[in-house]
């Protein structure tokens, strides 16, 4: 008898996915600014183009901080994390001091939210392809601030969008990111496929 898969039962293992990524990630921040980091993704959507802009709107607005990370493989597509500027600014300014350095250069600041992107959206997808056994090549990250980059790859073909609230604790800090990451259709049907082998294969 073959085995029915409910949406609550994938959505379960992407979250869980998602979440040992995360805490690989708060693993590899801690060891870079020598400060303990919580990261936790309470919140895990699947939605439309339409859906993520109105969604990534309420937190990101037309100016923001975002990492770009495009990404190939199964899961074609490209990942995002991206902060309202004041939380980017709390984040790198606590990261910062926690590393002993109380007056960093603009570049520096850059250069530190471009490596808390890397380390988060790596992690994260990292988690993705080693679970689910898919998996993926990273292409040059970038920056910007405003969410174009993502939303035009959301345009450029029919994509699916797994929209990730997340949130970061450091020291006294406390900032709220989110995780959108783009999937081409074929991309996402790739990571159904393979969370529903998953699946099945506990199951067995």
């Amino acid at each position: 008898m073959s085995l029915v898969i409910s949406l609550e039962a994938r959505m379960d293992l992407l979250c869980e996915c998602v979440n040992i990524g995360l805490g690989r990630a708060a693993e590899a921040l801690n060891r870079m600014c020598d400060s303990h980091v919580q990261l936790a993704a309470p919140e895990i959507r699947i939605m439309s183009r339409p859906s993520l802009t109105a969604a990534a709107s309420g937190r990101c607005p037309a100016v923001c901080e975002g990492v770009f990370l495009p990404f190939t493989g199964p899961m074609m597509g490209m990942t995002a994390l991206a902060f309202a500027y004041g939380d980017a600014n709390q984040l790198v300014s606590g990261l910062t001091a926690a590393m002993g350095i109380e007056d960093a250069s603009e570049a520096m600041r850059a250069d530190t939210l471009r490596e808390v992107g890397n380390v988060i959206l790596v992690g994260v997808l990292g988690a993705m392809g080693t679970m689910l056994g898919l998996h993926v090549v990273y292409q040059p990250l970038s920056t910007a601030q405003n969410l174009d980059p993502l939303l035009s790859v959301a345009d450029s073909c029919r994509t699916v969008s797994l929209y990730v609230r997340a949130h970061f604790r450091l020291a006294r800090f406390m900032v709220t990111g989110d995780i959108l990451v783009v999937l081409a259709q074929e991309g996402f049907d790739a990571l159904m496929a393979a969370i529903d082998a998953k699946i099945m294969e506990s199951a067995g």
